[in-house]
Parts: C-alpha cells; sequence; structure tokens
C-alpha cells in the first residue's frame, strides 16, 4: 500500500460538525504517531478505516507530534523519536488525531509505508527516529 491520506478524515474535514478533526491544537487535543506492524497478525490499510480502534498490530504507544502547524493547507510537525523500540517488525506509521476521549474516538489521519528511511525495520531495542521532509508531512 503506497502513503494515503485516510478518506474517511478527509470527508470529516468537510462534513462534520463535530471538533475532534483539527490537527494543529495543542494538547490534551494532540495530533499523534503510532508504529504498526504488517503481515500476518500485523495491520492492513483500509480506505474504510476511521478510528485508532480500526488498528492491529500497533507497537507500543503513539508519540505525539512536536509543533504540529497548518500553513496554507500544509500540514507539519516536529521530528520525534520512537525510544527503545522491541517487538515484532514494523511496517508502517500512522498518524492519528487523540482527542481527550476514548481511543475509539481517535481519528486515523494519515497511513504510511513507503519512502520511509529505515522502515521496514525489525527492532532491537534501539530507538526510532522519524524526521519529516522540509515540505511538511502532508498537503490538502
Amino acid at each position: 500500500m503506497a502513503n494515503s491520506l485516510y478518506p474517511l478524515w478527509k470527508n470529516a474535514l468537510m462534513t462534520d460538525l463535530a471538533t475532534n478533526k483539527s490537527l494543529d491544537l495543542a494538547a490534551p487535543n494532540n495530533c499523534a504517531i503510532c508504529l504498526v506492524t504488517i503481515g500476518t497478525g500485523g495491520y492492513t490499510y483500509s480506505s474504510n478505516h476511521q478510528y485508532y480502534t480500526d488498528l492491529t498490530g500497533v507497537q507500543g504507544s503513539g508519540v505525539a507530534l512536536p509543533s504540529p502547524v497548518l500553513t496554507a493547507g500544509v500540514f507539519s510537525a516536529g521530528g520525534i523519536v520512537f525510544t527503545a523500540v522491541s517487538g515484532t517488525a514494523i511496517g508502517a506509521l500512522v498518524q492519528y488525531r487523540q482527542n481527550t476521549g476514548a481511543n475509539s474516538t481517535w481519528r486515523l489521519v494519515m497511513y504510511e509505508d513507503t519512502g520511509i528511511i529505515g522502515i521496514p525495520m525489525v527492532p532491537n531495542g534501539g530507538n526510532l527516529i522519524v524526521t519529516w521532509s522540509n515540505q511538511g508531512i502532508f498537503a490538502l
């Protein structure tokens, strides 16, 4: 699967009146990234997935994106570090919008498995550092 914004999140941006969709709010309304495994028992992308609870194969805890901003339709944020990564082979990153509610209300934003240095990876207990392009993470 190539990198993709989740269609149901994009649809929610245009149609829902609820407030838990934006990406550039400070805590506790964070945009976060989690690592997912792929293959047997791991995650398979689906355009029908909408919430964090649709994910399988999540490795460890998600990490909030530091300094998220939306400028001229381009979303960007600071780099992140997943520390002491261990477990099953990691094949993708999933960005989601975490709010103060249950994880069944955290909207999936982006699936990324292509063009990421170091992914796929077999964890060895070391750190996984994610840096984003100077052009931003994605544009709307």
